[in-house]
């Protein structure tokens, strides 16, 4: 028989030990890697330099999440050497080799080498090893940083960058060529951030400036850093969320039209066409100069209404980033006056909409979401947001 894990039984102390235990590991890395003023690591230089301010000038704390990647990262890093050396026509020289690079100006870079190859079909081969969620079909950029790094330091032409999907168990690796280009970038960055530890100011927000806001979902630092404020409106604020088509604009007439183009009859449901007929509808539907086909929208004048009381109006839009400029257009041109738009930006998933709202909850109370998608009217149930078009 099994059943909830009770106080004081073998499975709740096993649990809590290893809970502690694994404290335990992450403080003594982080010892080993004191954060001190002047010197900084490889594998955090590539990530949002307001973050790495919070980490030298706040601290790191332990949390479940940050366990998890830590014990995980440590299994899969060691799986690979063991896996190598047991290959038995690969050499490896060197796990987990320290590696120091002196800046001048009081800065130095320091860091853990994964792996050093010797004989890889004649090449002395640096391997850099990440666990992820899934496989990249590149490598990621503050990835490919860190080895550019350890390439430089120690003046090795050739690496490799292996992701492991710790979901699947599947790899993959990727050749990298040095290029001292990388080590400039990293003293750049090394420079910077240190000068913003001694003036002892945050940088800008780096990686909402560059779209990568995946990081700030996931820092720890947000609240602090409070990265999903928007500029000119305060926090805590009443806003409305809104989308643009079939809310603030009627798109009936360019919807028809779109289909038509598409082959297909005019009133078919444009979600449920096939992939191929779907981009051709896309093609039409998201074309700037058939905008002009549509009229003002139903909720227009309830939204004016709204924004007049003192509520903010953020318009969240599955319309493309290429298209900002057009729908601002025709928005003034239907009388409508908005606090922020926000667009689709490229490669935008189905569940970019609800992270919009998640993001901005953060910051703002959200009275009310326009919006016919079911995945945003869960979202805005989820927060306490009236959802009028369910």
């Amino acid at each position: 028989m099994s059943g909830p894990t009770e106080a004081g039984s073998p499975a709740s102390l096993i649990g809590e030990a290893v809970r502690r235990g694994l404290r335990e590991l992450w403080r003594e890395e982080s010892a080993a890697h004191e954060r001190r003023p002047g010197v900084y690591y490889p594998s955090y230089l590539g990530y949002c330099l307001r973050k790495q301010y919070y980490i030298y000038s706040i601290g790191e704390e332990p949390t479940s999440e940050k366990l998890a990647v830590f014990a995980t990262g440590k299994g899969v890093h060691e799986a690979v050497a063991e896996a190598l050396g047991a290959a038995g026509d690969i050499k490896v020289e060197d796990v987990e080799k320290e590696v120091a690079l002196d800046l001048g100006n009081g800065v130095s870079l320091s860091g853990r080498v994964d792996i050093i190859l010797a004989e890889v079909g004649g090449r002395r081969v640096i391997v850099e090893v990440k666990s992820a969620s899934r496989i990249p079909e590149a490598p990621q950029e503050h990835h490919l940083l860190q080895l550019q790094i350890y390439l430089n330091a120690l003046n090795v032409e050739d690496g490799v960058l292996l992701y492991w999907d710790k979901r699947r168990g599947r790899l993959a690796t990727f050749d990298v060529r040095r290029d001292p280009k990388y080590l400039g970038r990293a003293a750049e960055r090394a420079l910077l951030l240190n000068e913003y530890l001694s003036r002892g100011s945050p940088p800008p927000r780096e990686a909402v400036m560059e779209g990568r806001l995946w990081e700030c979902d996931t820092c720890e630092y947000r609240r602090i850093c409070k990265p999903f404020l928007l500029e000119g409106i305060q926090e805590g604020e009443r806003i409305l969320v809104s989308e643009v088509d079939g809310i603030l604009v009627d798109d009936s007439r360019r919807i028809r039209e779109a289909l038509v183009k598409a082959g297909v009859p005019p009133d078919s449901s444009p979600w449920r066409l096939r992939p191929e007929l779907r981009t051709k509808f896309l093609e039409f539907y998201y074309d700037p100069a058939n905008l002009a086909l549509d009229a003002r929208g139903p909720f227009a004048d309830y939204v004016w209404r709204r924004r007049a009381d003192g509520t903010r109006l953020i318009i969240a839009s599955r319309r493309p980033e290429r298209l900002r400029r057009a729908t601002e257009e025709e928005l003034r041109s239907m009388g409508l006056i908005w606090d922020r738009l926000l667009m689709s930006p490229d490669g935008a998933d189905d569940d970019w909409k609800r992270r919009v709202l998640d993001r901005l909850s953060e910051n703002y109370r959200i009275e009310e979401v326009l919006d016919r998608e079911r995945s945003v009217i869960r979202a805005a149930r989820r927060i306490g947001a009236s959802t009028p078009l369910e």
